[in-house]
């Protein structure tokens, strides 16, 4: 939808557009989570979260294209970076929601961001201030229903998306890494598969891995993207790091332009190999 006011455009997304859904997913989770399974933020720190999002992704905008675009991705980076990020001053849910978005705007591929914003800047906090800044630990509840129903929603948001079958591999891989992991390390299921329960789990899983803007457009390239998530995340825990899932994503997304430079350089260069060794197996025998 557009509006013209005073000689100035005004875009709108359409109530179809599958970041909506997902928009309200997240102010459910924050509704829920402030209210009956005590997250325990200030309200304070989602909404400068939101609003420094926001602001900065509608000023981008519009000096790009000179169009006010009503924030939708700006809304989701806030609320995903208010949710998931655990800080005790207000300042990292100013800094976190302007790293996220300037990603976004100026760490480009091919005319796609690179990273998923909300991943950007969450990882990098914990990264560079890890004393300052954590991310969140509280679960949704002891009770399986509220689990469910969590990740039935997520799970519907993730086929609004066209991204069920990357969530899929990502979930498959992270059962199955943890089985090995149980095997080595004979830390416990509960230990292995418990991070299953918590609600940092869920919103990547649901909401940050789901992102189609950087994730692969073919199926079959994003059940390999999900299943290195996975595997990355299950090598990170062996080593005892804590934020594994967040920074499992923000390596395998840095590769993704690698390894589309690289692909097509080898597919060329094994076919021009190829080639070559045909015509010399076929060339006639000279003799003597």
């Amino acid at each position: 939808m557009t509006w013209k006011i005073r000689g100035i455009t005004i875009i709108a997304p359409s109530i179809k557009d599958p970041r909506v859904f997902m928009i309200c997913v997240l102010i459910t989770y924050a509704i829920v989570g402030q209210t009956f399974l005590s997250f325990d933020h200030a309200w304070s720190q989602i909404l400068t979260s939101l609003f420094i999002s926001c602001v900065v992704d509608t000023g981008v905008s519009y000096w790009k294209t000179r169009q006010i675009i009503l924030p939708v991705s700006g809304v989701i980076t806030g609320l995903g970076l208010g949710l998931l990020m655990e800080a005790v001053p207000l300042w990292p849910f100013i800094v976190a929601p302007i790293l996220a978005i300037g990603s976004k705007a100026f760490l480009k591929f091919q005319g796609k961001h690179i990273f998923n914003p909300s991943n950007f800047g969450l990882t990098a906090l914990l990264l560079l201030f890890p004393t300052t800044v954590t991310t969140l630990a509280a679960q949704w509840s002891g009770s399986l229903l509220i689990v469910m129903v969590i990740l039935m929603i997520g799970g519907f948001t993730s086929f609004r998306v066209s991204r069920w079958d990357l969530v899929l591999a990502f979930l498959t891989s992270f059962v199955i890494m943890s089985f090995l992991e149980n095997i080595l390390t004979q830390r416990g299921a509960a230990f292995v598969y418990g991070p299953i329960l918590g609600a940092a789990f869920q919103l990547f899983a649901l909401s940050m891995l789901t992102d189609p803007k950087t994730t692969p457009n073919t199926r079959s390239m994003r059940v390999v993207f999900g299943v290195s998530i996975g595997v990355i995340d299950a090598i990170l825990r062996l080593w005892n790091f804590q934020y594994s899932l967040f920074v499992a994503l923000f390596f395998v997304a840095a590769c993704v332009p690698i390894v589309s430079v690289s692909v097509p350089v080898l597919r060329a260069s094994l076919h021009s190999w190829r080639l070559s060794r045909n015509i010399t197996q076929d060339a006639p025998l000279i003799s003597e």
